[in-house]
């Protein structure tokens, strides 16, 4: 499993699409800082595109205002989480 990280706006940067461009099945994508806004209910993160497992930092999501308007299939973590995913 590799674990890829977008921490830029699907706005503003083109990572996420990089990412999903090479992400696996097996792959875990982390969305933090403004990576989390492709965590809405928006069209940068179809299920059909997406790895096998999609998370979104908690803070982050909080910080932008987005609790509870992720897009379905969406997993949350937390700092500790997060450490257990590098790891």
């Amino acid at each position: 499993m590799i674990l890829h990280l977008v921490n830029r706006s699907p706005l503003q940067s083109q990572a996420l699409e990089l990412c999903l461009r090479f992400a696996a099945e097996q792959d875990c994508l982390l969305l933090l800082e403004d990576g989390v806004l492709a965590a809405g209910a928006s069209p940068y993160l179809p299920p059909q595109r997406r790895p096998g497992r999609v998370a979104a930092l908690r803070d982050d999501i909080d910080s932008r205002g987005l609790s509870g308007r992720l897009a379905p299939g969406i997993e949350v973590v937390d700092y500790s989480e997060f450490v257990a995913l590098c790891c």
